[in-house]
């Protein structure tokens, strides 16, 4: 048992009350976690001096390994009870530690002045001296403490009791209340590398009793993804799949013989194929259509329990996004689960143990947040009914899995899709009743999971780096780039200013994803948005070069917003509650583009460049909008990739594709004799970017790199191209054996 203390620290209206273990604040109580107190005290009694991360480690968890992780959270917890977003109490040192700053009165454990609080115990302190007041007789002051209380009771009753039966109750509540309160945090699990091969160690899939785990792999050479098998405790593997195409997502039938996974065969198909366990041929089941991009070697394949089907994300026909569909592991035949509303899409499936409800990912529109929802699914697994969002937080969630009992649900969640350390594991209830709950892991970056006797889950180190590359002439070679504006965090999505000298870009190395702005050769970099958490994107300059237009998410949708370059407050431009992103000028900055949802799906719309009524300039779904430079012709990017990049007249008119695939949103830049843009996956090349001519129609490469290339924009003398890189990446499988949760 912890020992009791009488010393409370008061300080702005709020009391620090030791001996029940709590905060206050004008009397309320407001719930900190164990280790968030303990963390809170230590501050508090060694305020005024820098206390270092270690320090408060030691100090809190002198005897289990974590990570600064678990004191980020606390710290979070903290700042979140004393409302303390300004650092006016904590002042965060960067890279070194926390100061508690503000001036605190310590009462209590022999220190004099009068406590300033009415929690249950301090109650009963300040009753005490009450008995010793002129009221109360002498004899009974110096016989009290050797006679029974029931004596002095009875001798007392009309004097004493309402003092004695205040403090009593008061005192007896305050004691029950702290030792029933937590004594520890919740676990800190211990995770040890399962794999550390070079390279991507991606979709780990556990065999149902737990001793194996499938996962798909790049290879020694990281050229290519195939299919792997490794027996927990084992140094070594067995490759399961040779095939030159990319495999990935495997998924254990529920009896452990078979083994099915997708198998990329361009052009957005996969096959859906089974194998043995144990090696041998494979069979074909089905093909698949999933959008062509590097999310597609996400997991994306779930078994029934009963092993008769196998749940898979597919869209068909004119279908905008993928839905979830059933296919039979004996015949291929497919049922439609899921039909996602307009942009978007469902993945990610997971089957309750009893097979009655499907949970996935839904994404619900372009830029906005990733959701869990749970499918009720009949007994011969037809949909039963519409699917519900299922109740986590207010951040992004998606991976489920469930618990083995069936009632949870482990999720990943994380504020920031682009900030890998920020993403925590979760649990939460499928009743919805509660709240969601950390599950403190020591090593972040978590982005797959896979769950039976043990945890499973895949850690990710993926940063990005601007890179600049010159534009060779024509039949010339292409070019190769040279590394422009480098960080510890993620640069990226580059846009030169219109007179060159400048380049805008978003960087997380404030922490949050931020627009910043330097010189054109990458240096003297500027912070100009703090918005401090949601996550701000693109950005595109004026004409004038004087303001830049980009879209954020302070209320958790996506709106449009301008800056001055030269720094200040942004202006809002949009308050729709659908989705408006990915924004630029027109090349006589009176009009703003647009990608929107308002119409039910991402279309592109314009608007006054000061604001005010917007206007719908396509019909059959659009995003990533760029005017052309002489201002007659609106480009903008299909949602499904497979189309291409499409253009349409400014003043209205026919559609028409102009490129075959692109890679991914923010993919093309246009120049005034052509586009430059980034095709569809290569098995060729990891990064490309080809250059459209306007007048021959034929497209040729002028950037060729070892790595994948996103968002890249042109220089205005036509001189360089720039696009973000990914530097340092890879990821490992990382297992905690026998996971039980909280």
């Amino acid at each position: 048992m912890r020992s009791l203390s009488n010393k409370t620290y008061s300080f702005e209206g709020f009391i620090l009350d030791l001996a029940r273990g709590c905060l206050t604040r004008d009397g309320q109580e407001i719930r900190l976690r164990p280790k968030s107190f303990e963390s809170l005290k230590y501050l508090i009694e060694n305020r005024g001096r820098l206390i270092t991360k270690d320090e408060l480690v030691q100090a809190i968890w002198p005897d289990t390994f974590v990570t600064d992780d678990s004191l980020v959270q606390c710290v979070r917890d903290i700042r979140r009870a004393l409302d303390d977003d300004s650092q006016h109490h904590i002042k965060t040192v960067p890279r070194r530690g926390y100061i508690f700053e503000a001036e605190v009165i310590e009462n209590g454990s022999g220190t004099k002045g009068k406590l300033q609080t009415e929690h249950p115990m301090a109650v009963a302190q300040q009753a005490q001296p009450a008995l010793e007041s002129a009221e109360a007789p002498a004899h009974w002051l110096a016989v009290g403490r050797h006679l029974p209380v029931r004596t002095l009771w009875l001798s007392q009753i009309g004097k004493l009791w309402p003092w004695v039966a205040a403090a009593m109750v008061v005192a007896i509540s305050g004691l029950v209340s702290w030792y029933f309160w937590p004594t520890s945090a919740p676990p800190v699990w211990r995770s040890v590398p399962l794999t550390s091969y070079p390279g991507f160690e991606l979709n780990p899939a556990l065999s149902p009793d737990g001793n194996q785990v499938a996962f798909s792999w790049n290879g020694a050479r990281q050229d290519n993804f195939d299919i792997y098998l490794k027996l927990i405790g084992s140094n070594s593997h067995l490759q399961l799949t040779t095939n030159p195409a990319e495999d990935f997502s495997p998924a254990w039938s529920p009896d452990g013989r078979t083994i099915a996974f997708l198998r990329r065969l361009g052009g957005g198909r996969k096959e859906l194929l089974l194998i043995p366990a144990l090696g041998g041929p494979e069979r074909k089941l089905t093909e698949t259509l999933i959008a062509d991009n590097d999310n597609s070697r996400k997991s994306a394949l779930a078994w029934s329990p009963d092993g008769r089907w196998l749940a898979v994300s597919h869209r068909e026909g004119e279908d905008p996004a993928e839905g979830l569909f059933l296919v039979s592991a004996l015949t291929g035949e497919k049922q439609r689960l899921t039909r996602p509303p307009s942009f978007g899409g469902d993945s990610m499936p997971a089957f309750s143990p009893d097979g009655r409800t499907l949970a996935f990912t839904r994404l619900t529109g372009w830029s906005t947040r990733e959701e869990v929802y749970l499918l009720s699914l009949s007994g011969d697994f037809k949909p039963a009914g519409e699917a519900r969002q299922l109740k986590t937080d207010v951040r992004w969630a998606g991976r489920p899995v469930w618990t083995r009992e069936g009632r949870h649900i482990l999720y990943i969640s994380w504020a920031n899709p682009v900030l890998l350390e920020q993403r925590e594991l979760r649990m939460t209830a499928v009743s919805g009743s509660g709240t969601s709950e950390r599950i403190t892991l020591p090593e972040g970056n978590i982005s797959e999971l896979s769950l039976s006797r043990h945890l499973v889950y895949t850690r990710r180190t993926h940063e990005n780096d601007i890179w600049r590359a010159e534009i060779p002439p024509p039949g010339g070679r292409a070019s190769q780039p040279q590394l422009l504006i480098s960080s510890t965090r993620r640069d990226g999505m580059p846009r030169y200013s219109p007179d060159g000298k400048k380049i805008a870009f978003s960087s997380t190395r404030s922490g949050t994803q931020e627009i910043w702005v330097a010189d054109a050769d990458g240096s003297n970099p500027v912070q100009l948005t703090s918005f401090g958490g949601p996550l701000v994107g693109l950005s595109n300059w004026s004409p004038d070069g004087q303001r830049l237009v980009f879209h954020a998410r302070p209320e958790g949708h996506s709106d449009l917003f301008t800056i001055s370059a030269a720094g200040g407050a942004p202006k809002r431009l949009t308050m729709d509650p659908s989705d408006d992103s990915a924004p630029s000028y027109s090349h006589d900055g009176r009009w703003i583009y647009f990608a929107s949802t308002r119409s039910g799906q991402s279309e592109v719309w314009k608007m006054p460049a000061e604001g005010g009524d917007a206007t719908r300039m396509t019909s059959g779904g659009g995003g990533t909008p760029i005017e052309s430079p002489d201002g007659q012709t609106l480009y903008y990017e299909h949602p499904v990739r497979e189309k291409g990049i499409w253009k349409v007249p400014v003043q209205g008119g026919e559609a028409l594709q102009v490129t075959g695939a692109y890679k991914n949103w923010f993919s093309y830049t246009v120049a005034a004799d052509g586009i430059f843009y980034v095709p569809a996956a290569d098995s060729r090349h990891q990064g490309l970017i080809q250059f459209l001519s306007f007048s021959t129609g034929q497209s040729r490469p002028v950037v060729v790199s070892d790595r994948p290339i996103g968002g890249p924009n042109i220089s205005p003398d036509r001189r360089f191209l720039v696009f973000a890189q990914p530097a340092e990446t890879g990821s490992d499988l990382m297992l905690i054996e026998n996971f039980t949760v909280p």
